[in-house]
């Protein structure tokens, strides 16, 4: 009886190292791995202070339109087929239901969808990586830059995201070709 509560406890205490190393090795396999996408950013409404220590984004490839007739259901989970467009900035190209066979595809949430004509229908995605974490003491200046930036059209802002095997890591958010984490210390160097 012993030995089996002493085994018991070990498995535990296994698992419990061994879910947070596998989440971990699976994020730094994509980043190594995946294919690092431009996702353009537009801007939202403000964010809730109660939510924490992040800046919140919205990308234009959020939004999609389907020659399909009829509107998904809310809160479906489908998988995002991305490509480049001509300009360097990733686009949804087709979703489904079914996991793509190629590895440029990230699963996503329908936020909503409404039929726009007789002959297609919007869709408007939710992605795994809205959420750009930053230090706390940096969280409200890496915020106010970033809608700066995104409500300022002369400015591009955009996120960098790594995918591969449908697994997406949020690498960094650039505006017009800096990191904010970069443009936070300096705006904190010069007060």
């Amino acid at each position: 009886m012993k030995k089996s509560i002493i085994l018991i406890f070990i498995v535990m205490a296994l698992a419990q190292w061994l879910v947070p190393a596998m989440m971990i090795w699976e994020s730094e396999n994509t980043l190594e791995n995946g294919v690092m996408y431009k996702f353009k950013t537009r801007p939202i409404d403000p964010s809730d202070p109660f939510r924490g220590k992040y800046v919140t984004l919205s990308f234009e490839a959020s939004s999609f339109v389907s020659d399909s007739k009829t509107p998904l259901p809310n809160h479906a989970t489908v998988f995002a087929t991305i490509t480049n467009d001509t300009a360097g900035f990733a686009r949804v190209v087709k979703i489904g239901a079914d996991k793509p066979t190629n590895n440029d595809y990230v699963k996503a949430t329908i936020r909503s969808s409404f039929l726009e004509t007789s002959d297609n229908t919007e869709i408007f995605l939710e992605f795994p990586f809205e959420r750009f974490y930053v230090e706390e003491s940096k969280a409200a200046e890496a915020e106010k830059a970033y809608w700066r930036a995104s409500r300022d059209s002369a400015q591009q802002a955009y996120a960098l995201v790594s995918i591969h095997r449908g697994n997406a890591v949020l690498k960094d958010v650039v505006i017009n070709g800096r990191s904010i984490t970069d443009i936070v210390k300096q705006l904190n160097q010069n007060k």
